[in-house]
Formats: C-alpha cells, sequence, structure tokens
C-alpha cells in the first residue's frame, strides 16, 4: 500500500486511513507493506486506530518501508520491486488509493511488470475532496493484461524472426491469452521443423485447427509420406536457406545452399537408380552395368566398391550418364562455382572470411533457378512450405 498524507490536518487524514482501512477489511491479508514519506506515519497510526476501534485488536500484520525521494521514479520504482522480489511465496495486491503522484505510478508500473492485482478505493467526495465514509468501493485494476498484449505482440515479432526459443520464453510470461497453449504448440512444431526433425513437427501441427496452417500441414503430411521424398528436402533446404538470410545468418544460409546443389545432384543420380542418399550407396559394379568409363571413379570406391564422390564427380557422372544439364548446373556454370569457392573459405566451411550478404542472396538465386530443372513446380510448394507470420 502507497500511503499519502493527506492534507495533513485530522479530517483529511482520518479520511485517508479509512480508505485504507476499507482495502485492508476487503482482503482481510497476511502480511500488509506500506511504502511512504516519514510524514505518512501519521496516517499509517490512524489506520491503525481505527483497525483497533474496529475489530477490537491490534494490527500486528504489517510493516513499513520508507522511501527517501517520494516523488522521484527510481526510488518509489526500486522500493516497491524489491519488496515484491522478496514476498514472491505470497499472493500479492497492490493498493495505490493514496500517495504522491510518483509512488502510485511505480505502484502501477510494477504491478503490470511483475503481474500482480492492482486495487484502488474510490467513494463519493463531499467537502475539500474528502471521501465520504461509507460510500466507499473497491476497484481493482487489470494493468497486466495490456502488458500480457505487449507481451504477446513481442512473442509473434519472435515467431516471424524464427527465435523459437525466445518467443516461448516470453509466452510463458503472459497471464491471460487466448488459445495459450496452441500458442505454445505453434511455436514447439515449427522450431522443430526448423530443425528439420518432419515427424515430429508434424505430430503437433496437425493437431492444430486453423485453415492458415492447412498448405503446411500438407506439405509436411506429404514429405513424412512419400517414398521419394528428396525432391521435398529440396525444398525445405532452399526455404531455410532464405529464413537464414531473413536473419542476416549468411554462412548458415549458404551451407543450406550448397547442400541443395549437392542434393540436386543427388535427386538425378536417384532418377537413374544409384542411391547417393543413404549407407547403401551405388557400386562400381553399378557403373559397369550401366556401361560407364569407371576409370574416373575407381580411386573413390571404398574397399567394398561403394562410391563416394564429391560435388563435382557427382556431375561428371551425371554428364557422363548424358545429363547435359549437368554443365549448366554446375560443371560449365561459373558464376555458381566462384559464389561456392566464398563459401569454402567462410568460418563454417575451411577458412575465416564471413560470407557477405550479397554472396548469399546471389547463390540463393542461382540454387532456386537450377533446383527447377529438377523440379519445375518449385515455386509452388516454396510457398506451400513457408512459415506463416503471426
Amino acid at each position: 500500500m502507497t500511503v499519502g498524507t493527506g492534507r495533513k490536518d485530522e479530517k483529511s487524514i482520518k479520511s485517508l486511513a479509512h480508505g485504507l482501512l476499507v482495502s485492508i477489511t476487503h482482503y482481510n491479508p497476511d502480511r500488509i507493506v506500506f511504502f511512504g514519506s516519514e510524514e505518512s506515519t501519521e496516517t499509517i497510526e490512524s489506520v491503525k486506530k481505527q483497525y483497533y476501534e474496529k475489530k477490537g485488536e491490534e494490527l500486528i500484520n504489517s510493516e513499513f518501508v520508507t522511501i527517501a525521494k517520494i516523488d522521484e521514479f527510481d526510488d518509489c520504482f526500486e522500493r516497491i520491486k524489491d519488496e515484491i522480489g522478496r514476498k514472491e511465496d505470497y499472493e500479492i495486491v497492490i493498493d495505490y488509493t493514496s500517495g504522491t503522484k510518483t509512488m502510485t505510478m511505480s505502484a502501477a508500473i510494477c504491478s503490470m511488470l511483475y503481474h500482480k492485482k492492482l486495487n484502488l478505493v474510490a467513494g463519493k467526495r463531499g467537502e475539500k475532496g474528502i471521501v465520504v465514509q461509507g460510500t466507499e468501493k473497491i476497484v481493482e485494476q487489470s494493468l497486466y493484461s495490456a502488458y500480457d498484449k505487449l507481451l504477446f505482440d513481442r512473442v509473434k515479432n519472435l515467431v516471424n524472426s524464427y527465435r523459437f526459443g525466445e518467443a516461448k520464453s516470453v509466452l510463458n510470461q503472459i497471464v491471460i491469452l487466448e488459445e495459450k497453449e496452441k500458442y505454445e504448440q505453434l511455436i514447439d512444431a515449427y522450431d522443430l521443423w526448423d530443425q528439420f526433425d518432419h515427424k515430429e513437427a508434424f505430430k503437433i501441427l496437425v493437431e492444430i485447427s486453423d485453415r492458415q496452417f492447412s498448405q503446411n500441414k500438407s506439405f509436411l503430411g506429404r514429405l513424412n509420406r512419400v517414398e521419394n521424398y528428396e525432391t521435398l528436402i529440396l525444398v525445405d533446404l532452399i526455404n531455410s536457406a532464405y529464413r537464414r538470410i531473413e536473419e542476416g545468418k549468411y554462412d548458415d544460409a549458404v551451407a543450406r545452399l550448397y547442400r541443395a546443389i549437392e542434393l540436386i545432384s543427388q535427386i538425378k543420380l536417384a532418377e537413374e537408380g544409384l542411391n547417393d542418399l543413404s549407407e547403401g550407396k551405388f557400386t562400381i559394379e553399378d557403373l559397369k552395368r550401366k556401361k560407364v568409363d569407371i576409370s574416373r571413379y575407381e580411386n573413390y570406391a571404398d574397399d567394398k566398391g561403394r562410391l563416394k564422390l564429391g560435388l563435382a564427380n557427382k556431375f561428371n557422372l551425371l554428364r557422363d550418364m548424358g545429363w547435359e544439364e549437368a554443365d549448366t548446373v554446375y560443371l560449365g556454370n561459373n558464376k555458381l562455382k566462384d559464389l561456392l569457392k566464398k563459401r569454402n573459405i567462410s568460418i563454417l566451411a575451411h577458412g575465416l572470411e564471413p560470407v557477405e550478404k550479397e554472396t548469399a542472396k546471389e547463390l540463393f538465386d542461382e540454387v532456386k533457378k537450377h533446383a527447377k530443372i529438377v523440379l519445375p513446380e518449385l515455386d509452388d510448394l516454396m510457398e506451400e512450405a513457408s512459415f506463416p507470420k503471426l
């Protein structure tokens, strides 16, 4: 309770004290903490006197916290805030019926920031603005609902920036929010998806009934269901790279785009019946059956004949098997190779140079253009798999 001094005459002090007594009687608290200046003690003594007259017992469950500078925000706010921190085990109601404007403002701000109930005793005013006894009423405010709205705006901004861990932390601070559980699930689902955990993301997202996410559910459902899902992974990689560019994480974006270029070659090899996407990789014998000149590739076979080819040799093999676009996509694409060289000297690859924004954007455009060769419907699928903005 913030405590003022009124007009410092007996009638004013008694009226002010009676208003505080109404609040004390209403809430019947286990503990009362009064905040005020040294001059406020006269008001508190009047509260105690009127309490004894009303109850026939002493008001002993109280303490007084002195605020030295009652018109300075920092002093008022810190004193009230510190007491809230020391009494976290209690259900706290903040009464701002009296006190200086700075004291009551500080009390209200603490109520909002720390999600505490705020209380005011109002009533009909008579002579000299003094509240008439018997007309008092309790007025409870819910300032933290406004703070909850601010927090939810922050949650949405964090989700839209793909900072899912922070978004969930802020969401947990919100007291009142319709469909709070739904937003917790959404954050979890898209966080998992952003980490390529498609199965767990789909399990959560499929349970959410909201048309805004129907396209995403459809995409994840097919990705988890179809046998040859490599093309959908390619879509997801390119979208993921775009999200990293939005975040300014250009090294991460380029790493994903490099993987996307490699995946284009692996998709084409899979179409030729050559598995380069799992432990059971294709072998020298597979190439012989396809009548490919194996001299270029023999040195890349392990003791079981399984081939582990780098990016360039994957495209060389595709060209040897008659895929003319191997030159367009990579082998004869000097622009792409120059961009990938910048990736190779980046901090997340083999060097110490950070990737610049322009490099990441140019590589994104280049990869997207050539991905359409193996996946003509790329644009539609990227739209279907794009994360929504809240």
